[in-house]
């Protein structure tokens, strides 16, 4: 595989990477950028069309407020300097759902630049406790922190769509998506693999969500990405040779992408060939990048000021003559902003301390699941209901979910209200734990959001059987089918016990708790632990009950005894041991 191949070459010291990103953001605003059109997906073609869109001769465009707002608010996310004054360009290059002949863009004079951010590696726990490159940083309650340098942030309109028909040879254009507000996010070189690019790329994208920046859509991730992949000798120094891999979806397809033009470079290099400057696109059926042209044969842009829109002005609080209701006040929005995932995470850890741990966060974040544990906590408010359900997130819905990948399909399946319920009835002992897989698999192949969890109880008849006349008509149906687990019991009581566990439940599909179907057949194999039960009962007497209310004998402790041990005779003895944890006994 590529991601081996490439994990190998890294980690032999014979070389390094450097992997740059430039990220296109679907901006979430109502309108596009430059003129009143809507900008919601998927209506019907060419119906979102506005004069300025279809390039028509006298139409101007006019910067849309709630673009310039996101920027900004993408930019104080990312600690980026933002520049009070920038210019909008032309970037003129033709193609057909591109009617201008250019596209406005920031391309020299973008209104945020030289930003720091900060995002944890998301390797996995086992690769982490054993590896020495990546540990806990500063304490064992925090992350590996890696950063990435930001190099600038732009505003820019995308482009239409082009539609091939190709029962008819034409080629349909689709003016809907063109205007929509973007913004570009440029990278310095600063990321070294393809698990850091992928890290940092998750991060961005919680970030841009958690500040209404970009919407969450139904795919992985609402980014669209060009890495520049450059790999280099461990005793040279980079010479600006680079691979640029195009349009990029998912972190999926970045991270494969990545991992595969480093195993190709590699090759290149061993064999002294050197490392040609070019633009590839990468092909997710053959899980490789295919070269689609030559660096040198890039074109001329001819960037020039647009001349019909002023220079962007922002202001600050300092700014104290500038107080005008059409102008972006960057401090207003900075004191609007939320809590960021970093500060939220931390929050998660201070409040959830009883059972949350630095591994548990680490896990959930690098499996998707961290934005559905908050829900689900907020639908539980209960630290003790809390525990189980992070028991069940990392154990059952991982499983589920195939490693994370399709957790937001289950999120959308399972509502945090559904799996919430789940829990108190886990609690609750309605439905056992040896069920909870099977019920949480058929919530999750469920596309009707309106069911409820009583409804997938009754349907498939999972409710626990919790009475004890109706398990001792089980467990005795279960001994008189298997005589030869009764003698067995003799030898290897634990060997018998787990095989008739297992009978009963696959024959009752997981519907009665472990714990009683161990004690029920304990009692039903072991006569004397079953007259011990029917003589000792559960519930004391009132003369019990005064008689422990008085405490025990204040007696003054023997001299050099530390321990009393309890001996008992007989065979049948024993078993009080799995009774009484407390108290040990010996043969």
């Amino acid at each position: 595989m590529a991601a081996t191949a490439a994990a190998t070459i890294l980690s032999s010291g014979r070389f390094y990477a450097l992997i740059g990103f430039e990220i296109h953001v679907k901006l979430a605003t109502n309108s596009k950028m430059f003129s009143a059109s809507s900008a919601a997906p998927a209506q019907k073609t060419n119906s979102q069309v506005t004069p300025f869109d279809m390039a028509l001769p006298g139409s101007l465009p006019y910067l849309n407020r709630a673009c310039l707002e996101a920027g900004v608010r993408a930019a104080v996310g990312l600690n980026c300097q933002i520049n009070k004054i920038s210019h909008f360009e032309r970037k003129h290059y033709f193609y057909p759902d591109s009617p201008s002949g250019y596209q406005i863009t920031q391309q020299r004079y973008p209104f945020a630049s030289d930003g720091l951010f900060h995002y944890p590696l998301l390797v996995k726990k086992d690769k982490l406790k054993a590896s020495t490159k990546y540990k806990f940083v500063d304490n064992p309650n925090s992350f590996v922190i890696k950063q990435c340098r930001i190099e600038r942030i732009q505003l820019e309109h995308d482009t239409g769509r082009s539609i091939h028909d190709e029962y008819q040879n034409r080629t349909l254009i689709d003016l809907n998506r063109f205007g929509t507000g973007l913004i570009e996010i440029v990278t310095k070189p600063d990321i070294q693999s393809s698990l850091e690019g992928e890290s940092f790329l998750r991060e961005l994208n919680r970030l841009l969500i958690k500040y209404n920046i970009c919407e969450q859509s139904g795919l992985e991730t609402a980014l669209r990405v060009d890495a520049n992949v450059s790999l280099h000798r461990k005793d040279t120094t980079p010479d600006g040779s680079r691979v640029e891999v195009k349009n990029l979806g998912s972190f999926m397809d970045v991270r494969q992408a990545i991992d595969f033009e480093i195993k190709r470079q590699e090759q290149l290099l061993a064999n002294n060939y050197p490392i040609q400057k070019e633009t590839r696109t990468y092909d997710t059926n053959k899980h490789q990048t295919v070269h689609l042209r030559r660096k040198e044969d890039q074109i001329d842009y001819r960037f020039m000021i647009e001349p019909n829109l002023p220079p962007l002005f922002l202001y600050d609080d300092n700014d104290k003559n500038v107080n005008r209701k059409d102008f972006v006040n960057i401090d207003h929005i900075k004191r609007s902003l939320p809590m960021t995932p970093f500060d939220e995470r931390k929050q998660y850890l201070d409040k959830y301390k009883d059972f949350l741990t630095v591994e548990h966060l680490h896990e959930l974040l690098r499996l998707d699941m961290i934005d559905y544990f908050r829900d689900v906590m907020i639908q539980l408010d209960n630290n003790h209901l809390g525990h189980i359900a992070l028991e069940v997130l990392l154990s059952d819905v991982k499983s589920i979910s195939y490693d994370g990948r399709k957790i937001r399909k289950f999120a959308q399946a399972v509502s945090p209200t559904l799996f919430a319920d789940i829990i108190k009835n886990l609690e609750k002992r309605i439905i056992t734990r040896f069920s909870l897989y099977t019920l949480l698999t058929l919530c999750n192949k469920n596309r009707d959001s309106t069911r409820t969890l009583k409804s997938f109880l009754d349907e498939h008849n999972m409710y626990a059987i919790n009475d004890e006349n109706e398990l001792e008509k089980l467990c005795l149906k279960i001994l008189e089918e298997n005589p030869k687990q009764i003698d067995r019991y003799k030898t290897n009581p634990k060997k018998a016990l787990e095989q008739l566990h297992s009978n009963i439940c696959k024959k009752h599909h997981g519907r009665i708790h472990d714990d009683l179907i161990f004690e029920t057949m304990t009692i039903r194999l072991n006569p004397f632990l079953h007259l011990f039960r029917r003589c000792h009962s559960t519930t004391s007497t009132p003369h019990q009950q005064a008689m422990m209310a008085r405490g025990l004998p204040k007696r003054a402790p023997i001299e050099g005894v530390r321990h009393i041990i309890a001996v008992g005779s007989g065979k049948g003895i024993c078993n009080l041991f799995d009774l009484f944890n407390e108290v040990i006994l010996y043969e």
